[in-house]
Order: C-alpha cells, then structure tokens, then sequence
C-alpha cells in the first residue's frame, strides 16, 4: 500500500506541475509581487502608527491562529475506483492512510511558519511576546494541526455526521483555549498541554480503529470535495478538463440579452452574451478574477503600481477568455448561419471589451477611497487605454493567430 501511495504521490505532484505552468505564469507572478510589496509598505507604515503593548493584539492573534489552523486538509488522494477495487485490501488500507496523513502535515506547517514570520514586527510593536515565543506558537501549532488530521482519519472510520461536527466543535473550543494559555501565560505552557492531548489521542485512535470499519464513500467525498476546491483555483486560470460546465437559467440576467437582439449582424454577440450569462465556467472565472484584483487593488497605496496591476489583471481577464472564442466551433448549425466570419469576431470583440470596461469600472471605484482625485483620473486613463489596446489590437491579432 505504501507503493500505491508513492505512486498516487508522483501522479498529483506531476498534474499540478502541469498546471502550475498557468498558474504561476509571468503576468501574475508581476501582480503578486506588486501586491506583497504593497502589502509590506502598508504593513509598515501601520506598525510606526502603533504603540504597544495593545490590549486588542493578542485577541487579534488569536484568531489569526485559528484561522491558520484552519488551512490544509487531510489529503488522501482516493479514487472513486478504489471503494471498489481497493475493499479486498482494507486491511492494509492503514499504511496508506498513514503515509498520506503524513504529507498532508507538510504544507500547513509551510504556511504556519511564513505566517508567523510575518506577524513577528507586529508582535514586537504591540505585545510583550519574544521571538523564542514565536517558535513556541509554531510547535503548539504544527501539534494541533497532527491531531486535527488525526481526527479526520478517524473521521473516516467513523462517518457518523452528529459525531464529526461534535468532534470538531470539540477540537476547537480545545484549540482555542490551548492558544489562549500560548499567548496569556506561556507557549510552553500550550506545549504541555497539546502533549497531553497528542498522547491521549495517540492512546485512543488504535482501539478504536481495531474494529472499526472504514467508510469508502465518505472518504472519497470528502477527497473528491478537496480536489474540486482546487481544481476552482486553477481554473481562475486555465481549463481544468475535471470540472465540467453547467448550465444555470439566471432569469434575473435575461433583460441583458435585449441589447443584442435586433439583427443579422448581432447573431453572435446574441449567442456569446446568452453562453457567458448561462454557463458556470467563464462567468464563474470573470467573477472571480475580479474580486482577487478588487481586494488586491484596495491594499496598494501608490497609484501608478496600482494602475499596473489593474491594467494585468486586464490582461489575465482578457486572455482566459480567448478560448471563449471557439466554443461554438463544434456545432454544425452555426456554420450554417448566414453571417460573416468577420461579424462572430466583431461580436467577441464587442463582448470581452464590454467586460473588461465594466471590470475597469469596479477597480476605479475601489481606489477612489485612497487616492487623490487627480491620481483617480491617471488610472482611470492608463486602464482605459490597457482595455483599448488588448481588445482592439492585441486580442484580435491572437485571434486571427489561432484560426
């Protein structure tokens, strides 16, 4: 079992470093250095306004740690094939489920170590915790993070819905006050006390898992379930052939579609705007796409980077939905259609320019809050001039490219 784990291992890591292609391409790369490097600026400008110690930064801290304790899920990689394949091999099942609890520890510890890095300067100005605190907070961490996977193990043994939300309440409210002690007494304190519960839960799971029986369907639910968030956050970027569209009736998006009816040169921007306000897949993408850079644009103070990092996003926006252009390709019927060829790309165009205006739009009204009404104006112009350049030279010659 422990060679079908590896194996299953060197499949995932390969899938996702062939998305990881898209994913981490150059544009976005440019966007998210732009955004830490904001981010840092705004954060330092912040700790020279404070002066600690601050009742409220503990409390803060705390939740901070919940919520990082929330990241990362056990990661089993199961198939829907193996409830049938891999049932005469249950027995052995557990060396798998070991090694995979294992590796799920890895990222989470990855992610609580550049948190608590980060929140090091803060620490520093507005409470009286060290940095040998800080190792302290990640050891009780890291410990509380094993035992929560543990208990999704054991969740799979024992998929009682009633006990699991019990369970996890229950891990929580510990969590919780385990933390509490961490920052108000000592981490070390907190190391104690997650031991204790690390040798209980230790104590406790093999006589359970004894004889219980392992429940396939609720295991490769909760898997299939990990999976699909994050086959979402690849496809903010890429077609991911795992998520299949679906088609949604949206009555309420239906007086939209009144502006391109009227006409045989409006065939295609009628047939784009009805697939794009129906479907999941690309309107699902714009939507998203459009918060991340509304967030990211809210926490730039400088507007010339902000103005750059909205015109990429643009660019981002703009160039996931090229392939938007063939959807209709396979259809026979459309071929039939007495239109130009001329007037289906005309219609694209019109559609992805009026997207990109109104995504423009939103970023504009974003900023105004935090910048001068003449650097309003400066952006304003620049993601302009971003929307006429992509949409009525750069996406069309790509267009005529892939013809």
């Amino acid at each position: 079992m422990k060679q079908l784990w590896q194996q299953r291992l060197r499949q995932h890591h390969k899938e996702m470093l062939k998305y990881s292609r898209y994913v981490f391409n150059e544009f976005f790369m440019i966007a998210v250095f732009i955004f830490i490097g904001a981010l840092a600026y705004s954060y330092s400008n912040l700790l020279d306004t404070l002066q600690g110690p601050l009742w409220w930064a503990k409390p803060l801290i705390l939740v901070v740690l919940l919520v990082l304790l929330s990241f990362g899920r056990w990661a089993t990689l199961l198939q829907d094939a193996d409830t049938l394949f891999l049932l005469p091999k249950e027995r052995a099942l557990l060396a798998y489920l070991l090694a995979a609890r294992r590796y799920s520890l890895w990222l989470p510890a990855a992610v609580f170590a550049l948190c608590l890095g980060a929140l090091l300067p803060f620490q520093a100005v507005a409470t009286t915790l060290t940095p040998a605190n800080s190792l302290g907070l990640f050891a009780v961490l890291l410990a509380l993070k094993d035992g929560q996977l543990w208990l999704q193990l054991l969740a799979s043994y024992t998929a009682i819905p009633q006990q699991v939300n019990i369970r996890r309440g229950l891990f929580y409210g510990t969590a919780t006050v385990i933390l509490a002690v961490s920052l108000w007494v000592s981490p070390w304190a907190g190391i104690v006390l997650v031991a204790v519960g690390e040798v209980g839960l230790r104590w406790l799971i093999p006589r359970i898992l004894a004889t219980a029986v392992f429940q396939w369907q609720f295991a490769v639910k909760n898997e299939n379930s990990r999976m699909l968030q994050l086959y979402r956050l690849i496809n903010l970027f890429t077609d991911v052939p795992q998520l299949s569209g679906k088609v949604h009736r949206r009555v309420y998006l239906d007086p939209l579609l009144r502006w391109t009816k009227g006409g045989q040169a409006k065939t295609f921007s009628y047939l784009y705007l009805r697939e794009f306000l129906r479907g999941s897949e690309y309107i699902g993408l714009y939507l998203r796409l459009l918060v991340l850079g509304a967030v990211i644009l809210w926490f730039i103070p400088v507007w010339w980077v902000a103005a750059l990092t909205g015109a990429i996003f643009l660019y981002l926006v703009g160039f996931q939905l090229l392939p938007f252009y063939q959807i209709f390709n396979e259809n026979l019927l459309v071929h039939l259609y007495p239109v130009a060829p001329i007037q289906k790309l005309r219609s694209f165009q019109h559609l992805v320019q009026g997207l990109l205006l109104l995504q423009a739009v939103v970023f504009a009204a974003v900023i105004v809050f935090n910048h001068t009404l003449s650097q309003w104006g400066l952006f304003v112009i620049v993601e302009l001039a971003a929307v006429f350049l992509l949409t009525q030279v750069y996406f069309p010659q790509r267009l005529r490219q892939t013809k």
